[in-house]
């Protein structure tokens, strides 16, 4: 008899990644116990971000939340680890 692993439902944020003169590209996700603390996490990021330099451009090198927050079933350790964390996770 085989056992079945139990999922944990959490929230998962699918993240990109901006380079000047290289693009843009996936940049992994982010995983959360709830859509609140998804928006904290993107919150704390962009808090701490350098600010636009003087000429109004971005940093040379930045990521960002893709699309809209989403849930997905992860494994006990997965969980453990989301639940431990403050806001979320970054993979």
């Amino acid at each position: 008899m085989t056992s079945v692993e139990k999922k944990h439902p959490i929230v998962r944020q699918e993240w990109w990644e901006s380079e000047r003169g290289w693009g843009q590209r996936p940049d992994g996700y982010s995983l959360h116990r709830s859509v609140e603390d998804c928006k904290r996490f993107i919150k704390e990021y962009w808090n701490g971000m350098p600010d636009r330099d003087r000429f109004g451009n971005p940093p040379d090198e930045y990521s960002f939340p893709s699309g809209e927050p989403f849930v997905v079933d992860v494994d006990q350790k997965t969980y453990d680890e989301v639940c431990a964390s403050d806001c979320g996770v970054w993979r």
